[in-house]
């Protein structure tokens, strides 16, 4: 990291989802600085998801504005749904996962607390084993409120 500001123009790199999907999440990498941050941007198309998993770092994931659709985030033994323009902040080693729904895909801007190899992935399933959101489940997700979260009893 340097004392000055300054702007990367980054290239878009493609992004292994699971074994499972045999499909690639693509993404752009912009900002990446050991010990500080890192930005970058997900795309998911209908039905890719990415199974259950944590990071050594904190999160924040911004689902961008002009998304054709909400995503869908795993947490509390339940789907909730995200609309465009929401963002969710997920703590250091917190078990989520992410799934577009399965008609409307969206983009994820991501902002992790290090750079991107420090976030890492901690997973606690088998990716192979996993899947996204169904259209049951689709359907009945919860827009995340306090109150709403309060009525689902944490799982640790």
């Amino acid at each position: 990291m340097t004392d000055r500001p300054y702007i990367t123009y980054p290239a878009p790199r493609a992004f292994s989802m699971t074994p499972a999907v045999k499909k690639e999440l693509t993404g752009t990498l912009f900002v990446n600085e050991p010990g500080q941050v890192s930005f970058g941007a997900n795309d998911f198309s209908p039905g890719l998801f990415r199974a259950l998993h944590g990071h050594h770092t904190w999160e924040l994931i911004i689902i961008d504005g002009s998304s054709a659709g909400p995503g869908y985030t795993y947490f509390d033994g339940r789907w909730w749904r995200v609309d465009p323009g929401a963002s969710v902040f997920v703590p250091k080693k917190c078990p989520h996962a992410w799934s577009s729904g399965n008609t409307h895909g969206f983009r994820m801007l991501w902002i992790y607390g290090g750079s991107r190899e420090e976030s890492g992935r901690i997973w606690y399933v088998n990716p192979e084993e996993a899947r996204g959101i169904s259209p049951e489940e689709e359907k009945d997700a919860l827009v995340w409120t306090p109150e709403a979260a309060g009525a689902v009893p944490a799982k640790s």
